[in-house]
């Protein structure tokens, strides 16, 4: 939806004012500056050339270079327009076309310099921020771009082209909330064609959806369907956000139908492949994955939608190399990309570096292998850890040995080390089935000194945490996360003292609990802390987040709440956990169900009284 360069060509003579000496040249100037706007460029040329072979005229020069610029002779143009350029700054006009030129000719270094040139000449110079804002998205600066669109449109806010560049930007920069309220606003001036009013909605979907508004993105999809019961596109989107609110059937024939209309689309049957997991179809599903990697063998997120589905249903050895397709979807660390990777082989006595590449609960989850890390490697193995993370790391053992050999914050400088190593991918490198990941012994432990500076809880019989929310920008925490008004019902759990794990919990729902409810104070700000909190517990209830990892390693009594299609670490139809012993899970009998969750936990929390 990028709009034309525009080619400023002023040509009464406003630009550069120049003192012209006799009449007869003033007249010249008139009647080749009139053939220029008819559009007779070749007379005008002509006299614009005879003009300067008679006497040097900036601004003759400046309207021969225009004219070039318009007649697509770039360089031509540039070898009239710079040199006046550098002579005249401060025209805005003669800046602007001379970036134009430039632009034209792939130097694109020398057009931004030229366009901010112009800016610099005159601030309010619309043309020069639209270009300017063109060329910085084609060189991928989307932000500093919708900056210069921003601009744009408040100097021309009735100009089509130039507000729908401004949207495209805010959806490219994922400004959401704007972008929503610019589309809207395209879609009610009435002023887009058929085809661009569809595909403006379609955006809209798109924004809505990355708001988590996805009934409002169902709606908007359906009414594009409608008029389009064959768009294909729409269809397929429309199964990932049926999924998304778990209407898993339509899900799954949306797929489907879009399918039967593109059958060699990779990225539709990927969305099948999804649908089928969701409904517990996992068979069918790495089928279809497997259909979209024969399709397009470059679709990574088909393979790593394999792998997890693999894992998910116990298949471990299968599914770690596909899983190790991850590195390819997550932005890796540049500072790491220098140094190579090590390939499992001894390495005595070199430096290694375990980094980590997902998530906090990733993270607690696969330190469990930085021993054997270690002994296979033979190596000094140094483990990179998100700061909140550090104390937790120095102060744990296992078998009385430390997990690696050292520590180092990730918010220090890189460590010296002849290789490095993703934690996450032990599974891969070692071949791990699921009756190799199991922990013998917690691996994680508060560091000593903890336990004296948080809080005591009180003296009731069972102290007992809760964790109902994860962090929001996770993909899947719509699913995984829950009101505390949901758990509700295990307040009227008798003889029971409940602690808030819930870092970001707000006055206002701890105050709805309606038993007494302790937080700690100060408030926990890193996972020593809180590992040291939950030491003191009987028992941790919480969703699938870090909180669950931090207390399955420490060995503590969890129940862990578990959404209808889990991630693939929690698996299906069991409620043990192989990779925690003492971690009871309790799962959704169905898409959305925490009631039937929180009614089973309550009775057992009962019958334990």
């Amino acid at each position: 939806m990028q709009g034309e360069i525009r080619i400023s060509d002023d040509n009464n003579l406003q630009a550069i004012r120049m003192t012209m000496g006799d009449s007869s040249r003033d007249q010249q100037l008139s009647q080749a500056t009139e053939a220029h706007q008819h559009g007779d460029f070749q007379t005008a040329e002509k006299m614009y050339r005879k003009m300067l072979d008679s006497a040097p005229d900036d601004n003759v020069g400046y309207l021969l270079g225009t004219l070039l610029l318009q007649k697509g002779d770039p360089a031509q143009a540039v070898e009239h327009l710079k040199p006046v350029a550098e002579r005249n700054p401060g025209s805005a006009d003669l800046q602007n076309n001379l970036g134009v030129a430039y632009q034209s000719l792939g130097k694109r270094q020398e057009a931004v310099k030229a366009f901010q040139a112009a800016l610099k000449a005159n601030q309010d110079y619309p043309q020069a921020w639209q270009n300017l804002g063109k060329l910085l998205w084609e060189m991928n600066h989307r932000r500093e771009a919708e900056m210069c669109y921003r601009e744009a449109v408040r100097l021309l806010p009735d100009d089509l082209q130039c507000r729908q560049d401004w949207t495209q930007a805010l959806v490219s920069t994922e400004k959401w909330d704007e972008a929503a309220r610019e589309i809207v606003t395209l879609l009610e001036q009435g002023k887009l064609s058929a085809e661009d009013r569809i595909e403006w909605k379609t955006q809209l979907a798109y924004v809505a959806a990355q708001q988590h508004d996805y009934p409002r993105a169902i709606e908007l999809s359906e009414e594009i369907l409608a008029s389009q019961p064959e768009n294909m596109a729409i269809l397929s989107n429309l199964s990932f956000l049926y999924e998304h609110v778990g209407r898993i059937d339509d899900a799954i024939q949306a797929a489907e139908k879009a399918h039967q209309q593109a059958p060699e689309s990779a990225e539709i049957l990927n969305n099948l492949g999804i649908a089928q997991r969701t409904a517990h179809r996992c068979d069918d599903a790495i089928e279809s994955f497997s259909k979209a990697i024969d399709l397009n063998p470059e679709l990574t997120l088909a393979a790593f939608n394999r792998g997890s589905t693999l894992l998910l249903t116990e298949r471990y050895q299968e599914g770690w190399s596909d899983y190790e397709n991850r590195l390819r979807l997550i932005p890796q660390q540049d500072d790491l990309k220098a140094l190579p990777l090590w390939n499992g082989e001894p390495v005595p006595g070199k430096k290694l570096l375990i980094a980590c590449d997902q998530g906090f609960g990733d993270i607690l989850m696969f330190a469990r292998f930085l021993p054997l890390i270690r002994e296979r490697s033979e190596a000094v193995t140094t483990f990179r850890v998100p700061p909140e993370m550090l104390r937790l790391f120095n102060g744990s053992r296992l078998n009385g040995l430390p997990l690696a050999d050292r520590f180092v914050s990730e918010e220090d400088p890189l460590p010296q080390a002849d290789f490095y190593f993703p934690l996450m991918s032990s599974g891969a490198r070692f071949s791990l089935g699921i009756d190799e990941i199991g922990m013998t012994a917690p691996y994680l432990q508060a560091p000593g000194s903890m336990s004296e500076s948080t809080p005591e809880t009180s003296a009731a019989p069972r102290k007992i945490g809760l964790c109902w929310r994860g962090n929001k920008a996770q993909a899947q925490d719509h699913v995984r996360s829950l009101a505390l008004e949901t758990l509700r019902p295990l307040a009227e759990s008798t003889d029971v003292e409940w602690v808030s794990l819930q870092v970001d919990a707000t006055e206002e729902e701890l105050a709805s609990w309606p038993a007494s409810m302790q937080t700690s104070s100060p408030p926990l700000t890193n996972f020593a802390e809180t590992a040291a909190l939950l030491a003191q517990l009987d028992l941790v209830i919480t969703v699938d987040t870090a909180v669950a990892h931090l207390a399955g390693a420490l060995g503590r009594p969890t129940c862990a709440l578990i959404p209808w299609l889990p991630d693939w670490r929690w698996h299906l139809n069991r409620s043990d956990s192989p990779w925690y012993p003492t971690m009871r899970l309790y799962r959704q009998p169905a898409w959305g169900d925490w009631t039937s969750v929180v009614a089973e936990l309550q009775n057992e929390l009962r019958q334990s009284n």
